[in-house]
């Protein structure tokens, strides 16, 4: 399954790829190898993004078992990641799977960070060279992804929960898009909806959580710009989600 059609190998990627073949073997070469404190940086900051995300904001960096920050990221975190076969679910098998990590990272960077060719070659080559820098416990096996939409789609059984644990869990997973149910880098959350509607938002994301669960091959729209992760349940779990419903509902309306 090709994610993402074939736009995989498009933007800077594309460019990438004919700079580095052409580059001549000497200074060039040197030059091209990417500086890791430079990805690292680009990794933590929202600069990389047109609308205000970095990929911390939805991946770890470090081993979240042992040394977990509080936050509980969509994505998983890519400490060790870098040397897995597959990315995004895909197939070992499959031909157009991505070819590294890299390639997998700036798919990220185009398709929810909506920068779609404003990354240069060092940047991109640096990025890359963090992301393999922090390789330090190797996974080889491709990630097992967990999304847990209803295939029902009804999301009952929402309802009744906790805002007091509802509030942790809101700051630890929501906050960083929706700063107090307000808008920052994702639009402000309505207060009046049925828990249903705010079940569906977390676990489908802009579409990718019915299409990684085999619902719907037509979910993901690429080229509606909307960047909302689907958190699987292995992220939240549907009690969790309930929590964080009845926070969700006792804020007092958004702030204009």
């Amino acid at each position: 399954m090709r994610l993402y059609g074939t736009s995989t190998l498009s933007g800077p990627l594309f460019w990438l790829a004919a700079v580095v073949v052409s580059a001549a073997p000497s200074h060039a070469q040197i030059a091209m190898k990417g500086a890791t404190s430079e990805g690292r940086v680009l990794f933590h900051s929202p600069a990389l993004s047109t609308n205000g995300l970095s990929c911390i904001d939805c991946h770890a960096d470090f081993d979240e078992g042992r040394m977990g920050d509080g936050r509980i990221r969509a994505g998983h975190s890519l400490y060790g990641a870098a040397s897995r076969q597959t990315f995004w679910g895909q197939e070992p098998g499959d031909p157009f799977r991505y070819m590294d990590i890299t390639e997998a990272a700036v798919t990220c960077v185009k398709r929810f960070m909506l920068n779609p060719e404003q990354l240069t070659t060092e940047q991109v080559l640096s990025l890359g060279a963090y992301l393999k820098s922090i390789n330090r416990r190797p996974s080889i096996a491709p990630l097992a992804l967990s999304p847990a939409p209803d295939r029902t789609g009804v999301y009952a059984d929402f309802e009744g929960g906790d805002r007091i644990k509802g509030r942790k869990l809101f700051y630890a997973a929501c906050h960083a898009c929706h700063p107090n149910g307000n808008s920052g880098v994702a639009s402000a959350l309505p207060r009046d909806e049925d828990p249903s509607f705010y079940a569906r938002k977390i676990r489908e994301g802009d579409g990718l959580g019915l299409l990684f669960a085999g619902i719907d091959p037509d979910a993901y729209d690429e080229e509606s710009e909307m960047f909302m992760p689907f958190f699987g349940a292995d992220r939240l779990s549907n009690e969790q989600i309930r929590h964080i419903v009845a926070y969700i509902k006792s804020l007092p309306p958004p702030t204009p």
